[in-house]
């Protein structure tokens, strides 16, 4: 298998996250969330909405939930640099399940309409993913509903942030 590559893996992608870690170890690999919260790696600046402070909510990624027990850290990353709001169901599957949305639409769709409804009662601005499946899953849904809601990943969140954390990481 050739020469182990030294250090840690961080990933931006839960899922990922979670099948890195059963095949190289968890110490080697963590989540862009848990990767910055090791470090203290405190966002800068803030995610607005017109004149406020944004209000932002978070899907789950259930493989870095259940599989990775990684669901504080990116809260507390939101809470950083805008107005956190917590779904009811958030730690529930959106029905993306990898390929299950695209081999079981009517399914996947069955399980994200509660979420999508559960999104527009919070009154939120912005939704965050830290899965790409949870992304384009939430993103179609809401874009089906031609909602004002935007689903983000959590790195573009903090990137809209300001200057982000990412300056500040070394190493």
């Amino acid at each position: 298998m050739g020469r182990r590559l030294p250090g840690t893996i961080v990933t931006t992608a839960g899922g990922c996250a979670a099948h890195l870690a059963a095949c190289l170890g968890r110490e080697r690999v963590r989540e862009l969330s848990e990767y910055l919260a090791e470090r203290d790696a405190a966002p800068r600046g803030e995610v607005r909405a017109g004149p406020r402070r944004a209000r932002v909510a978070l899907q789950d990624s259930c493989h870095l939930r259940n599989a990775l027990g990684v669901h504080r850290q990116p809260r507390e990353l939101i809470g950083a640099v805008a107005d956190y709001v917590e779904l009811p169901g958030a730690a529930a599957c959106c029905g993306a399940a990898g390929t299950y949305s695209l081999r079981r639409p009517s399914d996947s769709a069955t399980l994200l309409a509660p979420k999508l409804d559960a999104i527009e009662e919070a009154d939120v601005d912005f939704v965050v993913a830290v899965n790409p499946g949870c992304l384009r899953q939430l993103r179609q849904g809401l874009r089906r509903r031609r909602s004002r809601v935007r689903a983000l990943h959590l790195a573009e969140l903090l990137e809209r942030a300001g200057n982000g954390p990412y300056r500040a990481v070394r190493g």
